[in-house]
């Protein structure tokens, strides 16, 4: 498989600081090789030059490049794949994917669905999904080439374990599809997903998936991130999910997120994301068509 491998060094517009250091951490650390070792890679690091990050102006910089690489992957035959510091990429990524047709499968311990009107931390990176569908900065988000917020019923939401209450009504209400974390552990991989899964079919013909590293269980697998709690999944968890998003449509493009690596000591977590990121990869380009299930 060609790939084109969109490294984003990025959190809060602080380049190679904290879930920044992710990217560069994990290509350094075994994912360059494992990828070199299977497809044709062509590394594609993504950079500002302000002298003076600011979050919000810096991030959507950021975006528009990525939109502008994805877009040019894609013409080129290329698979893309993200490795980002922060969520708020699939931004970009999608830009540069739209199609009608496209769905948004999201593995993330958050929901990422809060507005400015809603925060409380006011950090950028918990309002991707909102942005994504819709919800907020919409005026950033248009600036975005190619940029058309996806349906929030073609968006299926894996692995949740701390949403806010109003952010799950406001998820639910949107009409985002969630599969909590503690449903996957309770019945099991397939009969949690089934509903949403096949929900999602009259909806779309291919998918794009993000992952946000602290879906795994920081327990049983190890911290992500510094916002990590418990009950998330496993690591063979999450890689039956992929596989059965796979067998259901095309994957066109995907992404990794949010891994900051000073607290992953004994590095569970990269071997993770190794594993991971290697399921993101199709085995052969995406056909036209929806596949069967």
């Amino acid at each position: 498989m060609q790939v084109t491998l969109l490294e984003l060094p990025y959190d809060s517009a602080w380049a190679h600081r904290r879930m920044g250091a992710g990217p560069r951490h994990l290509l350094e650390h075994g994912l360059e090789q494992d990828l070199r070792e299977h497809h044709d890679l062509d590394l594609r690091l993504l950079q500002t030059s302000s002298d003076f990050p600011t979050e919000i102006h810096t991030s959507f910089a950021l975006y528009r490049q990525l939109a502008q690489q994805v877009q040019a992957a894609q013409q080129q035959g290329r698979y893309p794949l993200a490795l980002a510091g922060n969520c708020g990429a699939a931004l970009g990524m999608l830009a540069g994917l739209q199609n009608d047709a496209l769905g948004v499968i999201w593995l993330d311990a958050h929901g990422d669905f809060h507005t400015p009107e809603t925060t409380r931390s006011g950090f950028l990176d918990g309002m991707g999904l909102a942005t994504l569908t819709g919800q907020a900065w919409q005026t950033l988000a248009a600036s975005i080439p190619g940029f058309r917020a996806v349906a929030p019923r073609q968006v299926v939401h894996i692995g949740g374990q701390d949403l806010e209450d109003r952010e799950r009504e406001a998820m639910e209400a949107a009409g985002v599809q969630l599969v909590a974390a503690q449903t996957i552990r309770e019945a099991g991989v397939a009969s949690a997903l089934a509903e949403a899964l096949q929900a999602l079919q009259g909806e779309v013909q291919r998918v794009y998936v993000h992952v946000d590293l602290d879906v795994l269980d920081a327990q049983e697998v190890g911290p992500a991130n510094t916002y990590v709690t418990g009950g998330g999944l496993t690591t063979a968890q999450v890689l039956a999910i992929l596989d059965g998003v796979r067998q259901a449509w095309p994957l066109v493009g995907a992404s990794v997120a949010s891994y900051d690596p000073s607290v992953d000591a004994q590095g569970r977590v990269l071997a993770a994301a190794r594993q991971i990121a290697a399921k993101l990869i199709p085995e052969r380009p995406s056909p036209s068509v929806h596949s069967s299930v």
